[in-house]
């Protein structure tokens, strides 16, 4: 009976580790998109890293040449921001871990 629960605990507790990553990535790619948003309405310029530094209008065009809606880009720009936030050496989780992540959800292109 001891092995079943400590199986059943371990399992239990590996359902909670891979809640608490959706959580706290989503948390983070919805801070970043409030933060892209925000620099839009106010007609000023962001920068994704490793990607590039959009104004509105350049953002637009992103939009029309990759075919996205625009939350669905904003999305995909958190998620491009993120993995290189991902990438230094004292970042929580790796940049593969929030691409796995973002693949599994539909945020990425593939």
């Amino acid at each position: 009976m001891d092995v079943v629960n400590h199986d059943l605990n371990r399992y239990l507790a590996s359902i909670d580790a891979a809640e608490a990553f959706e959580d706290a990535v989503e948390r983070q790619l919805e801070g970043l998109e409030s933060e892209f948003l925000t620099d839009l309405q106010k007609n000023s310029r962001f920068k994704v890293s490793g990607f590039q530094t959009f104004t509105p209008l350049s953002f637009l065009h992103f939009l029309l040449a990759e075919e996205f809606h625009p939350m669905q880009g904003l999305r995909w720009l958190a998620v491009k921001q993120l993995v290189s936030d991902c990438n230094g050496p004292n970042a929580r989780y790796s940049g593969w871990d929030i691409i796995n992540y973002a693949s599994k959800r539909g945020y990425c292109h593939g």
